[in-house]
């Protein structure tokens, strides 16, 4: 779910190794795409000739190995983000959690430590713990798991 006030500045998720999300222009001149390639999690994806970060079966490990091979020094490892430019919330209404059924996928696969339960039934994502790695969406067993992209000035 991306909000029109996020919208104008980055729509997409971003690899987190950059300094100005302007420098991502030069990866047009980019021929390897070499990120995409060192992306142990396959979670790096080319649009329009920059790369994005797509959750799918994985999240983001922060390995740096992206910024590794980066060849135009766009992605740096000395510029690492501790946080993705997301934020990732629990859809009440589809949470199997929230609707007394016993769950607990999200927070066993996540490696952030960042789902807290109160109770049995009720898990919160701890905003101050958590990276946005996107692991916890693909074993959600019932989508309910989202994404808000925010904006990068």
């Amino acid at each position: 779910m991306i909000t029109s006030r996020f919208r104008r500045f980055s729509p997409k998720i971003l690899p987190p190794y950059f300094d100005n999300p302007k420098d991502f222009d030069k990866c047009i001149e980019c021929e390897t795409k070499a990120c995409v390639v060192a992306c142990e999690e396959n979670i790096i994806f080319i649009e329009d000739e920059k790369p994005i970060i797509k959750f799918g079966n994985r999240g983001c490990t922060f390995c740096d190995e992206c910024a590794e091979v980066c060849e135009l020094d766009v992605l740096k490892v000395e510029n690492k983000k501790e946080k993705l430019n997301a934020e990732l919330f629990i859809n009440l209404k589809k949470c199997m959690a929230w609707n007394q059924t016993v769950c607990f996928a999200c927070q066993d696969v996540c490696i952030d430590r960042a789902i807290d339960f109160h109770g049995m039934f009720n898990p919160i994502i701890n905003e101050e713990k958590c990276t946005s790695c996107g692991f916890c969406i693909s074993v959600c067993p019932s989508n309910a798991i989202e994404v808000q992209i925010k904006g990068i000035k």
